[in-house]
């Protein structure tokens, strides 16, 4: 039987909602809008003239292979504990698509590899900015060098946009957790949203950043090991900045451990808006072409990061409908480059400067 449609979960949430609108235009019908509330689900899908399917569904809960008929393609939009849906939708040689940021978790995906190819299916992860856009963006950045020395990589983000509870609630977490960054035979403990630097953003300026546990560093020192790779997060508000790393240094943000006091204040982050709707990425390298010493930078400026994340999450989709891809499970810069974004986005091009020895 062939299999059409796509099944998106979390799909009237704030990433899921805008790549279901983005696909509806060509693939109308097909569509399947997945979570919890089918109340929610079908809200959603009237909103769209009902050219989408509402069905209930909890992946926290067991499925069976049945519910997922017909389903040639999931998106995933929610954060899991557990990979048993993602196991069950490749078993069932389904394809797959994660948008989480988690490390953890990514790398329990990773594990379901000779599964993928077992099935003869493929499950694409770190699909979105960050994890995402800035792995193709660094590794765009890493083919300017015969010999990489040190990326680091710069995510800004608005505290004025509509940023979905999964996000926020990641970010929330992450600040009571510290992570570990290897580098050859070195290993650094890291908390989070410590280890300041300040990063000129074009058009937007100065703005302090902190190191942060996205994904993208580590999976990106699979593919360059002899780099130091670095992820900082920060605010396009500053003081926004000042005040979470004074609140991680006097270690305030231990009453976060309390989930209802979790929840509220990421209800109020939600509706509060202090700041602008942008995002901006920026990657910085120094190594050697050749003899020569040179610095490369990359800068990529948006707003609404939950839409880039779905413009992405939406490209990567149509191909994987439309293109034959290899078996597996595989991070997004193992099946595609920058320019094939050139198709959503003004990717710019990168700014080399040589230094004289």
């Amino acid at each position: 039987m062939h299999k059409e449609n796509i099944l998106i979960v979390g799909g009237y949430g704030e990433v899921g909602g805008k790549i279901a609108k983005l696909l509806l235009p060509k693939y109308q019908n097909r569509v399947w809008i997945a979570g919890r509330s089918i109340e929610k689900a079908r809200q959603f899908c009237a909103q769209q003239n009902n050219l989408a399917t509402p069905i209930q569904l909890d992946v926290t809960k067991a499925i069976n292979g049945h519910q997922l008929t017909n389903i040639a393609l999931v998106i995933m939009c929610l954060e899991q504990e557990n990979t048993q849906f993602a196991a069950l939708c490749l078993q069932e040689g389904i394809k797959y698509i994660d948008i989480s940021a988690s490390y953890s978790f990514l790398q329990k995906l990773e594990l379901l590899n000779p599964l993928a190819v077992k099935h003869n299916t493929t499950a694409v992860l770190s699909v979105g900015l960050a994890p995402g856009l800035t792995n193709l963006m660094a590794m765009h950045v890493a083919q300017q060098f015969s010999s990489l020395e040190k990326l680091h990589i710069s995510i800004l983000l608005g505290a004025g946009d509509s940023h979905g509870a999964t996000a926020i609630h990641w970010i929330l977490n992450q600040l009571n957790n510290s992570y570990t960054i290897a580098h050859q035979n070195d290993k650094q403990e890291i908390t989070n949203f410590t280890n300041k630097r300040v990063v000129d953003f074009m058009g937007i300026g100065n703005r302090s950043l902190y190191q942060f546990n996205f994904s993208d560093q580590h999976i990106l020192s699979k593919h360059l090991p002899s780099s130091r790779i670095i992820t900082r997060l920060g605010f396009d508000v500053e003081w926004l900045n000042l005040l979470v790393s004074l609140i991680q240094k006097s270690r305030l943000s231990i009453v976060l451990k309390w989930q209802w006091l979790k929840n509220i204040l990421a209800s109020l982050i939600q509706k509060t808006k202090i700041g602008s709707s942008i995002c901006a990425l920026k990657i910085e390298a120094t190594g050697k072409k050749q003899q020569e010493e040179i610095s490369v930078s990359l800068t990529f400026v948006e707003n609404d990061e939950s839409l880039v994340t779905a413009k992405i999450a939406a490209l990567v989709a149509r191909k994987m409908l439309e293109q034959k891809h290899p078996s597996g499970t595989y991070h997004i810069e193992e099946l595609f480059n920058l320019e094939v974004l050139e198709e959503q986005f003004d990717i710019p091009t990168v700014d080399i400067k040589h230094h004289q020895q």
